[in-house]
């Protein structure tokens, strides 16, 4: 199964009720981002920054971040990858209506890269 398909059933899963596997996005991360090579994660961000945009949900959106916070370290480059940089402001936007944690877990993410 490819990385985003698996994101996707991940997501899924998460939104069943109730939860059946509350550690399912770490054992995601686990499976997938830690196992690919820089190059991959780096590309990857850009996807995962297409799924991250269209989410509503406070819960998946902080963990599709810290997803992609994961990447970020993997990719093991502080250049920032091309969707993040046009995305940006939308993301800020996003989150601005999200708590405390979220916002943190977006500052975090933007950080890491040098704007």
């Amino acid at each position: 199964m490819s990385y985003i398909n698996a994101l996707l059933k991940t997501i899924d899963e998460w939104n069943k009720e109730p939860i059946e596997d509350e550690w399912i996005f770490e054992r995601f991360r686990e499976q997938y981002v830690s196992t690919m090579s820089s190059q991959e994660a780096f590309q990857a961000i850009d996807d995962t920054i297409d799924i991250l945009i269209d989410l509503s949900d406070e819960s998946i959106a902080i963990e599709v971040l810290q997803t992609i916070i994961n990447l970020a370290r993997q990719s093991d480059t502080t250049e920032v990858p091309e969707k993040l940089s046009n995305m940006k402001e939308t993301l800020i936007n996003q989150f601005k209506s999200m708590g405390d944690y979220a916002r943190d877990k977006l500052c975090e993410l933007l950080k890491y890269y040098r704007f």
